[in-house]
């Protein structure tokens, strides 16, 4: 397995709640990846290792967010080919 840029993974963990929240969704999956391959090494130290699974969890719940996003216009957008449907989402009628 390949090491984990130190400097890399410093500045991940910088990251306050706002600077995760600006990211893009593509770019929080990356940091994420990052933070899963450096606890996957072995030797990871315990307060290195609860820091990167906390800075993990807030990058998750961005990431999952964004993918709830996406599912709700997708469910807005749902229709057929003749007739496409545009309507605003209603959790109650179109949710889960």
């Amino acid at each position: 397995m390949p090491r984990i840029n130190e400097q890399e993974l410093a500045e991940i963990l910088k990251l306050n709640q706002q600077q995760i929240d600006q990211l893009t969704y593509e770019a929080a999956m990356q940091k994420l990846e990052i933070i899963v391959e450096a606890l996957e090494q072995e030797g990871t130290p315990l307060e290195l290792g609860l820091k990167l699974y906390q800075t993990g969890n807030a990058l998750a719940k961005k990431c999952g967010l964004a993918l709830d996003a996406a599912e709700e216009v997708m469910l807005q957008l749902r229709g057929t080919i003749e007739n496409p449907s545009e309507a605003p989402f209603d959790p109650e009628k179109d949710g889960r």
